[in-house]
Formats: structure tokens, sequence, C-alpha cells
């Protein structure tokens, strides 16, 4: 399994080619996209996408919104 961070669904077929290339027995079965990243709010980036520099997130009340984060962190198990 291969976890990687891409710009845009459009650069998945650039990023497949080039390991395919170099090992042409390597053979993609299965693909996944998530669009919800957890802990990657908060960065100022250069033109290149290089970390700068964070920057603090400022978040809004909405209950609803917390209470199914709360929900979905329990079930994971997750401190909070």
């Amino acid at each position: 399994m291969l976890t990687v961070w891409l710009r845009s669904p459009e650069d998945i077929g650039a990023f497949e080619a080039r390991p395919a290339d170099r090992f042409p027995e390597l053979a993609v079965v299965d693909r996944a996209v998530a669009l919800w990243q957890l802990k990657i709010a908060g960065h100022l980036l250069d033109p290149r996408g290089r970390h700068i520099r964070g920057v603090p997130v400022t978040f809004w009340e909405e209950p609803e919104a917390e209470r199914a984060e709360d929900a979905l962190l329990e079930r994971l198990g997750v401190p909070r």
C-alpha cells in the first residue's frame, strides 16, 4: 500500500506512470481519493507548494459539525 498527497486528481496518472516505467511488473489494482484531511490546514506554502510557516486556524461555532466530528473521533478511538 502506498499513500501520497497530490495537488489534484489530475496528477494521479502522471504519478502512477513514473513507478510503472521503472518497475514494469508493478500493477495498480485500486485507488482511493480522500477529500477531507483532518490535520493539513493552517500552513502557508510557497509557489512550489513547500511549507513556509504555520498559520493559526480560527474556527467558527457550528454545533452540528462539532457533534459529528466528536462522534467520528469517538468511533475511531481518538482522545479529545
